[in-house]
């Protein structure tokens, strides 16, 4: 690669100047107040032309030419590449290409630049290389991007505790649904067993019935027998009883009877006596006849 100027009779300073003006520098950079006084004999008011340009030659690697020219008209400038007019953005989106960097000044060293350098503290130094390879131009993406990525790496740890709460949650959740597991098994074994000891209760109640049923069945049998029996004595008793009643009956008309039989025994009893006193008395008469 090769660069160089065609202009001649100039010092290093508008060399310098030349230079930088072809790729593009700030007026403010150049060490005039507009880009017309660039001009030779304009800033002591006799300019030698009413516009002047810059040619800057690129030769690749192939031998191929790029041509950037930059043209002062009045105030202002033109940029060609090749002779077809670009706008600034696109001529110094192609010196970028080639990696020409102005702004960095990755290239041009002015006159006490080295002593600058030199006198500038960590800080400046830092800032300084930062323009030169153009990461300042990234500072708001990068600060946009540390941002982000704070902001990620909190959502990351926000993430992980919230995926580490989730995970002691769901293991307590699945020790709380194992226990209640646990606790619903035992609670239907239970049903089970108490299903099965009460189906146990109900056969041995219900054979019991069966049997009790039998007893009575055997007991109503034997009751109705009795009762029989028991009519057929009460039939008897009752016969009894009339004949008891007929008997007493009979008894106590005997009874009227020998009260009468007595009160007439009484009655003939002096009667008695006096016959039996009167025959006595015969017999007694009679003796001695004898």
């Amino acid at each position: 690669k090769q660069w160089y100027q065609r202009r001649v009779a100039i010092t290093a300073g508008n060399l310098m100047d030349a230079i930088s003006f072809v790729l593009g520098d700030k007026t403010s950079n150049l060490r005039v107040r507009s880009l017309k006084d660039l001009i030779h004999g304009a800033v002591v008011g006799k300019a030698a032309a009413n516009r002047a340009y810059v040619t800057a030659v690129y030769q690749e690697s192939n031998g191929d030419e790029i041509h950037f020219t930059r043209t002062i008209i009045g105030n202002g400038s033109e940029y060609r590449i090749d002779g077809k007019v670009l706008s600034p953005q696109e001529y110094q989106a192609k010196l970028e290409s080639l990696g020409i960097l102005i702004k960095a000044k990755n290239f041009l060293v002015f006159q006490g630049a080295v002593e600058s350098i030199a006198m500038k503290t960590p800080k400046e130094r830092t800032d300084l290389f930062e323009q030169i390879s153009r990461s300042d131009e990234l500072k708001e993406e990068y600060d946009r991007l540390k941002e982000e990525m704070n902001k990620a790496q909190e959502d990351t740890n926000f993430s992980y505790h919230k995926r580490k709460g989730i995970a002691a949650e769901k293991r307590e959740a699945r020790a709380e649904k194992e226990e209640a597991d646990k606790f619903q098994n035992l609670t239907k074994d239970l049903n089970d067993t108490r299903l099965e000891f009460q189906l146990f209760k109900l056969f041995h109640t219900d054979r019991k019935i069966n049997g009790l049923k039998d007893e009575l069945a055997s007991i109503n049998k034997q009751l109705l027998s009795e009762n029989r029996k028991k009519d057929k004595v009460e039939g008897q008793l009752k016969n009894k009883k009339s004949e008891i009643a007929k008997i007493q009956r009979e008894q106590q008309v005997l009874e009227k009877n020998v009260k009468t039989k007595e009160v007439e025994l009484n009655l003939k009893r002096p009667k008695y006596i006096k016959k039996k006193e009167k025959s006595t008395d015969c017999d007694s008469a009679l003796i001695p006849l004898l």
